[in-house]
């Protein structure tokens, strides 16, 4: 069985605020690999939040893209209603790409920056983030992705050796040809368009299930993003335990 990479899907919402600061702190010392996403404010400041807008996930309301960064600092990350469970960190900003680069920078995780770029085109947001990348010296441990083809063949054309992959949750026609006609490094696929054919360039999301996660575990996928590192973590060593036991 394959090791597949496990990808804390915006940190490790099932214990702290999705893309906060103190979720990505406690991914950074227990995890092996972190998903999250990146917009543009009005003075072109990457931040690293889902939607495009602020109004589900802080306290304030409105587009990213029409507050400068100071402005967004005037608000704070608030927690997830249906999920009770989550923990208040002491550092509840709106985290910036910088912050986030800076945690991981001295670790060895593989970083996933979802580029949001699939409703806003974003001016020169591909160069901006990728440029970050390079200054935290992480460019090898990163892959880019995006709903966004554009956006992700635009980060391969700045760098040609960065890692770069197309999210879909649309089936896609002979997917080994596409991703060599478009020079992807993987797919990132919705469950219900994963296929058992070429697993060792999928990564797929956004998995919690037992059951699904063992067959992408016993399959050897590339990859595997959950709101819950530890379990899903647990789940592989349980089952990679028990295959080198029937050995």
């Amino acid at each position: 069985m394959d090791k597949t990479t496990i990808f804390g899907h915006r940190g490790i919402p099932t214990k702290f605020i999705e893309n906060s600061i103190d979720g990505f702190e406690y991914l950074a010392s227990k995890g092996e690999a972190v998903e999250f996403d990146v917009h543009l404010t009005k003075d072109f400041h990457p931040v690293v939040m889902h939607d495009e807008k602020i109004d589900r996930t802080t306290n304030g309301h409105g587009y990213i893209r029409d507050f400068t960064l100071a402005e967004l600092a005037q608000f704070h990350l608030i927690s997830d209603n249906q999920r009770p469970q989550q923990r208040q960190g002491k550092q509840n900003e709106i985290p910036t790409l910088e912050r986030v680069l800076e945690i991981f920078k001295s670790t060895d995780l593989i970083l996933n920056i979802e580029l949001k770029t699939e409703n806003i085109q974003y001016p020169g947001i591909e160069s901006i983030a990728l440029e970050a990348v390079h200054d935290f010296g992480l460019a090898g441990q990163t892959v880019f992705s995006s709903v966004n083809l554009g956006s992700v063949k635009r980060i391969g054309k700045l760098d040609e050796h960065q890692q770069i992959a197309l999210i879909s949750e649309e089936p896609i026609l002979r997917p080994l040809d596409f991703m060599a006609r478009n020079q992807l490094d993987a797919l990132h696929l919705k469950k219900s368009v994963m296929a058992n054919d070429f697993p060792q360039f999928q990564r797929i999301w956004t998995i919690d299930d037992t059951a699904t996660l063992k067959h992408i575990f016993e399959h050897g996928f590339e990859g595997v993003f959950t709101d819950d590192f530890e379990s899903a973590d647990a789940l592989r060593t349980k089952l990679m335990t028990r295959n080198v036991s029937a050995i």
